[in-house]
C-alpha cells in the first residue's frame, strides 16, 4: 500500500510542477531569430506526425514548431510506434513517408494526424489540417501527388504574403 501512496504523491508533485512551469511548451523556431519575438498572429505553428520540414530533419526537436508564413513541404516519418491492444504490446507500424505542401498562413496552426484504421480492411491514412487562432478547423490538405501540388502551394502562399506587410 505504501508503494501506491508514493506513486500517487510523485504523480501529484509532477503534475503540480507542470502547472507552475509556465504557459506551455515553447516552440522550436525554424527561422532566423528576429530582433524582437514575433506575436502568434505573425507566425504559423506545426505539430503532429512530422519528421521533415523543407528537407530539414526535425525529429530531434520538441514536435511543436514555429515557422514563418509561406509554402512549406512537410514529410512524415516512415515508421511509428503503435499499440497493439490484442497483443498487449507496442510494435512498429510502417506508414511510408507522406509529403504535404502546406501554404501556411500567419496565426494558423497546422497538424499532421495519423488516422488508425478501425477494421483490418480499412487502410491507414495521414491527414494535414489547418486551424485558426480561435481553434476552428478551416482546411484539410491532401498529400502531394505531383510537383504541380508543390507549385500550387508556392503560388497560393505568394499571393497571401503581400497582405501581411
Amino acid at each position: 500500500m505504501q508503494k501506491h501512496a508514493l506513486v500517487f504523491m510523485m504523480t501529484l508533485a509532477l503534475s503540480a510542477s507542470a502547472c507552475l512551469s509556465g504557459p506551455g511548451p515553447r516552440p522550436d523556431r525554424l527561422y532566423p531569430p528576429p530582433s524582437q519575438p514575433l506575436a502568434p498572429d505573425r507566425v504559423s505553428t506545426l505539430t503532429g506526425y512530422v519528421q521533415f520540414v523543407d528537407d530539414r530533419d526535425v525529429s530531434e526537436l520538441s514536435g511543436y514548431l514555429e515557422l514563418l508564413p509561406g509554402c512549406h513541404i512537410i514529410g512524415t516519418p516512415s515508421h511509428m510506434a503503435a499499440p497493439f491492444p490484442a497483443a498487449r504490446s507496442v510494435g512498429t507500424l510502417t506508414t511510408g513517408r507522406w509529403t504535404f505542401a502546406l501554404p501556411m498562413s500567419a496565426g494558423h496552426q497546422y497538424q499532421i494526424d495519423v488516422i488508425m484504421p478501425t477494421a483490418r480492411t480499412v487502410p491507414l491514412t495521414i491527414r494535414a489540417h489547418e486551424t485558426d487562432l480561435g481553434g476552428h478547423k478551416t482546411r484539410e490538405f491532401a498529400r502531394v501527388a505531383s510537383a504541380k501540388d508543390a507549385e500550387a502551394c508556392k503560388e497560393e502562399a505568394a499571393k497571401s504574403l503581400p497582405a501581411l506587410r
